[in-house]
C-alpha cells in the first residue's frame, strides 16, 4: 500500500510540473533576476550602444522623428530607446499596450507600445526599466490622426496610415527589460498646464473631485461597452477648471462608486480614441485618493483693479496695439485680425497652412504690465482654433524681456500653465484660459502668445485669441 501510495504521488507531481511547463507563456511572474538568454541579450545590447553599433534616442527624439497624421514612419536605422513603464493591464483598463517614459521621476517624454500581449504588467511592470530595438519597427498612429504617437510592429492592412501592435514573435527581437525595477514617481504638474508634450507620462494632480453632478455613479456609465468619460475638476483663481478621466468598462473598478471629496489623481496622459481630448486613465482605482473637502474660487469682486485688457476689436490686417510686438521669427505669417462670424466680434488669428514655409514661429507680445503695485494678479484669456494638429500655441511670461524685439530670444521665458484650445474642440467654441496666478512675479512682466508651426501643410492649424486680461487685487 505504501508503495502505490508513493507512485501516486510521483505521478501527481510529473502531471503538475507539465502543467506549469504548458501554461500560457504570456502569464510571466514578475522576475527578481532574468534568465541567462535574456540577460546575455541585454547584455549583447548594452555592448553595442557603448561601441556604437546602435544608438541610443531619447523619447522625445524619437516622436520628433513622426509628425501627426503622417504615413507611419518604419525605423531602417539602427536606434534604440529607452524608458520606464508606468502602465499596467493588470486591472483591465490597457489593453495589449503599455507607456514608458524617459526617467522614473520628473520625465520629458512618454510613448505608447501597442504589442500583441495580454497581461503585459506580469513581464513589463510598472518601473521595468525596457529597452526597445527599433530597427524594423514603425513609430506611428493606431488611429490615424489620434495625436497619439506609438511603436508598432507593422503597417494595417487595412488602413496603410495606421500601425498594428508589435506582434508576439517580435517582441523578443525588439523589447528587452533589464533587471532594474525603478520606483515611478509621478510628476505633479499644473491642471490646467497639462498639454501634448505630457502625452504618455504618470503624472500627479492635487486638489481635484469630480463633477458635483457625477455624485453617486461609477467609474463606468452601466449603459456603456467601452469607455467611459468623467469629468474632474479643481478651482484655479477665481474659477474652476475640468478635465476627463476616462475609463473602460472592461476595468475591474468600472463599477467603484467615485468619491465625493476632493484629493489627488495619479494617472497616465493619454488621448480619447478619436484624438480630440487629452484624457488621465488609471492603472486602477488606488490612484485616486479623495478625503479633503471640496475647494471654492476666490471672489471676483475683490480683484477689480485691470492692469490689462486687450480684445482686439480695433484692429485690421496685422496685429498693431499699441506697446505690443508681432514678430515672425521664422517664416512669413503674422498674427493678424480676424472676425468671427460665430462670435460676431474680432479676434487676433494666426496659422501656417499653405505658407509653404518649412518653419513657422511667430509671437504676440503684450506690453509691459507693473506687478509692484498689487498684491494678487491673474491672467486670463480665451483660445479657438481650427484644425491645429502639428502647431503648437503657448504662453509664456518674462521679467527680465526689455521690450525690444531684437531682444526677445536673449530673455529668460517661463511658460505658464495656461489651458489652451485642444485640437478637436469644435472650431466655433472658444475656451477659456483658466485664471493663471502671477503672484509669484514681480516688477515688469511681458506676457507672449509665441506659435509655432512644423511645415507639414496638411496639419498646421489655426489658433485664434482674444479676451486677453490681468486683472488684480489691490
Amino acid at each position: 500500500m505504501k508503495k502505490k501510495r508513493i507512485i501516486t504521488i510521483v505521478i501527481a507531481l510529473i502531471v503538475s510540473i507539465l502543467f506549469v511547463t504548458c501554461a500560457d507563456d504570456t502569464d510571466f511572474r514578475v522576475p527578481e533576476s532574468l534568465g541567462n538568454e535574456e540577460n546575455e541579450a541585454v547584455s549583447d545590447l548594452l555592448d553595442s550602444i557603448s561601441i556604437g553599433m546602435l544608438q541610443l534616442k531619447t523619447i522625445k527624439q524619437l516622436k520628433e522623428l513622426y509628425i501627426i497624421g503622417n504615413d507611419p514612419l518604419e525605423i531602417t536605422s539602427n536606434i534604440v530607446v529607452k524608458g520606464y513603464v508606468v502602465s499596467s493591464d493588470k486591472s483591465g483598463n490597457f489593453y495589449k499596450e503599455f507607456y514608458m517614459q524617459d526617467a522614473p521621476e520628473n520625465p520629458t517624454a512618454g510613448i505608447r507600445v501597442a504589442l500583441n500581449l495580454s497581461n503585459s504588467y506580469n513581464k513589463f511592470n510598472i518601473g521595468r526599466e525596457v529597452y526597445i530595438r527599433l530597427k524594423g519597427l514603425y513609430v506611428g498612429e493606431t488611429n490615424s490622426g489620434d495625436g497619439n504617437i506609438t511603436i508598432g510592429g507593422k503597417i494595417s492592412a487595412t488602413d496603410l496610415m495606421e500601425i498594428e501592435n508589435v506582434t508576439s514573435n517580435q517582441i523578443p527581437n525588439h523589447i528587452y527589460r533589464t533587471e532594474t525595477t525603478a520606483e515611478i514617481i509621478p510628476k505633479l504638474i499644473a491642471f490646467g498646464g497639462i498639454n501634448a508634450s505630457d502625452i504618455g507620462t504618470f503624472i500627479t494632480l492635487e486638489n481635484v473631485f469630480f463633477d458635483v453632478k457625477l455624485l453617486g455613479t461609477s467609474y463606468v456609465d452601466p449603459v456603456e461597452d467601452f469607455d467611459t468619460q468623467r469629468k474632474i475638476q479643481t478651482c484655479l483663481g477665481l474659477g474652476y477648471d475640468d478635465l476627463l478621466l476616462e475609463t473602460s468598462s472592461f476595468s475591474r473598478f468600472s463599477s467603484e462608486t467615485l468619491p465625493e471629496k476632493a484629493g489627488t489623481i495619479n494617472a497616465i496622459v493619454s488621448k480619447d480614441f478619436k484624438g480630440d481630448l487629452i484624457v488621465l486613465v488609471l492603472n486602477d482605482s488606488k490612484g485616486v485618493v479623495m478625503n479633503d473637502e471640496r475647494c471654492t474660487p476666490l471672489p471676483a469682486e475683490e480683484y477689480s483693479t485691470i492692469l490689462l485688457s486687450e480684445n482686439f476689436d480695433t484692429e485690421s490686417g496685422d496685429i498693431d496695439v499699441l506697446n505690443w510686438i508681432n514678430l515672425r521669427e521664422e517664416g512669413t505669417k503674422s498674427w493678424r485680425s480676424y472676425t468671427d462670424t460665430y462670435a460676431q466680434s474680432k479676434a487676433a488669428r494666426v496659422n501656417s497652412i499653405n505658407s509653404g514655409d518649412e518653419s513657422t514661429i511667430t509671437w504676440l507680445i503684450t506690453g509691459g504690465i507693473n506687478l509692484d503695485n498689487t498684491s494678487q494678479e491673474f491672467l486670463s484669456f480665451e483660445t479657438s482654433n481650427s484644425f491645429g494638429n502639428g502647431s503648437e500655441l503657448q504662453v509664456l511670461i518674462s521679467t527680465n524681456f526689455d521690450g525690444n524685439k531684437k531682444n526677445i530670444n536673449t530673455a529668460s521665458w517661463t511658460v505658464l500653465p495656461a489651458k489652451i484650445v485642444s485640437d478637436g474642440e469644435n472650431f466655433k467654441n472658444w475656451v477659456h484660459s483658466t485664471y493663471l496666478d502671477l503672484s509669484a512675479y514681480s516688477g515688469t512682466a511681458f506676457i507672449a502668445f509665441k506659435y509655432t508651426g512644423n511645415g507639414n501643410e496638411n496639419f498646421n492649424g489655426t489658433y485664434e485669441l482674444d479676451n486677453v486680461s490681468v486683472v488684480a487685487k489691490e
